[in-house]
């Protein structure tokens, strides 16, 4: 009998220490990825790189590409293990192959004036630790580029068994013209801490160009929450509502496009067949103010669902990538690119305006 009492206290021993290790090794993991967590400054001024020309002080008109890449990794083969799917990264064959369908399609459009990306990659084990941003500014030898740094993780540990690993991304625009300024505007992190050391760090990529009557034309370029219930995103708008409104009152035409992970105003929510890991939540019609106009193609879907591999017949397409601009701008169109989501899970929105 006395063994056997022995023999209990041992194992509640062993297992004591057992987990003692376990649990101070994962203290020792969240301590250590605290010290190297990405943490920016509220704002900060980015590089700007490339050649440029003047801003054109006769021109009124300008064109617009917004389009969330989807670092490559998201094309019609792919699942998403965040979506509901068990997918981490794509084969490197097919992840090159996206690659270069995303580059060919932005070279065809190189007559757009300003090219506004999402989910760009600097150094990621998605993607096979590829620099995007730098092949993509290389497509461009005349223009200037801009990378804005929203994701900046050594290591992310899920899922278990098959970790995302280590991921550098962010945001990337590009013009023939040089702003007079480039800058990083931080906005409400994705979540508090621990898990918000493994998220992402949203922000909001800020241009600003001189014109010649005196004024100036502001061009942000965003990439809102997705794996929230509608907290953060409205944190997230109400810091951007708070710079678009102050540059309009000082007179400035003012132009906001990217990947809103929201519907647009008044769009109506298709019934959805899969798992939506995007809460059902639309922009009000009078967001930041009445008077602002949405540059929403509403009969092209811009993005698909990631549960499954795409199939046309099945998987649920949505609109969540879309322009906002002040009063004084004119939307002369816009269109969504239709590639069948061939290389990433968002699509290609363009946009024409006219300034008054």
């Amino acid at each position: 009998m006395a063994n056997k009492k022995s023999a209990v206290r041992r194992f509640f021993k062993i297992s004591g220490i057992f987990l003692g290790i376990i649990v101070f090794a994962f203290l020792g993991f969240l301590g250590l990825m605290s010290a190297m967590d990405y943490r920016p400054d509220p704002v900060e001024f980015v590089a700007i790189s490339g050649s440029s020309k003047p801003f054109p002080d006769s021109a009124r008109s300008f064109t617009f590409l917004s389009w969330n890449i989807g670092y490559a990794g998201l094309g019609k083969e792919s699942d998403f293990f965040f979506d509901g799917g068990t997918g981490v990264r794509q084969t490197k064959e097919i992840t090159d192959k996206n690659a270069k369908g995303i580059y060919d399609f932005l070279q065809a459009n190189d007559s757009i004036d300003f090219i506004m990306l999402q989910e760009v990659d600097k150094d990621s084990k998605r993607t096979y630790y590829m620099d995007e941003s730098a092949s993509i500014a290389g497509l461009f030898p005349q223009r200037i580029s801009s990378f804005a740094l929203n994701y900046d993780c050594a290591f992310v540990p899920q899922p278990l068994g098959n970790p995302y690993g280590k991921c550098v991304a962010g945001l990337q625009s590009l013009s023939p013209y040089g702003p007079l300024s480039s800058r990083r505007i931080a906005l409400a992190a994705d979540a508090a801490w621990p898990v918000g050391l493994f998220m992402l760090d949203r922000c909001l990529l800020e241009w600003k160009f001189n014109m010649g009557n005196g004024k100036q034309l502001i061009v942000y370029n965003l990439h809102l929450s997705a794996y929230d219930d509608g907290t953060v995103k409205q944190q997230q708008m109400d810091t951007l509502k708070k710079y678009i409104t102050a540059e309009y009152k000082k007179g400035n035409y003012v132009i906001v496009g990217g990947d809103w992970n929201q519907y647009p105003p008044d769009y109506t929510v298709p019934v959805m067949k899969q798992k939506d890991a995007i809460a059902q939540i639309g922009v009000p019609a009078d967001f930041p103010e009445n008077g602002w106009h949405w540059g929403v193609d509403r009969n092209t879907p811009s993005n698909r669902k990631l549960e499954t591999p795409f199939d046309p017949e099945k998987t649920d397409k949505i609109v969540i990538d879309y322009f906002l601009t002040s009063p004084n701008v004119r939307i002369d169109w816009v269109k969504t690119s239709d590639l069948n989501f061939a290389y990433s899970d968002h699509q290609p929105v363009m946009m024409r305006v006219t300034l008054q």
